[in-house]
């Protein structure tokens, strides 16, 4: 019995890795990240060391 429930949690295990991902996809396709301040502040002092 036990052999049986490890054979079978290997492909219960992708599936839900799988569905998982897909889930997580689709929820970031309506809900996408707000820009990092981060970057925002990086491009800035980017551009202040490129002027003379």
């Amino acid at each position: 019995m036990g052999d049986t429930l490890l054979t079978l949690s290997i492909p219960a295990l992708l599936l839900a890795s799988g569905l998982y991902t897909a889930v997580s996809t689709w929820w970031r396709r309506g809900h996408p990240a707000p820009p990092s301040p981060y970057t925002q502040q990086a491009a800035r002092l980017a551009e202040e060391q490129e002027r003379p």
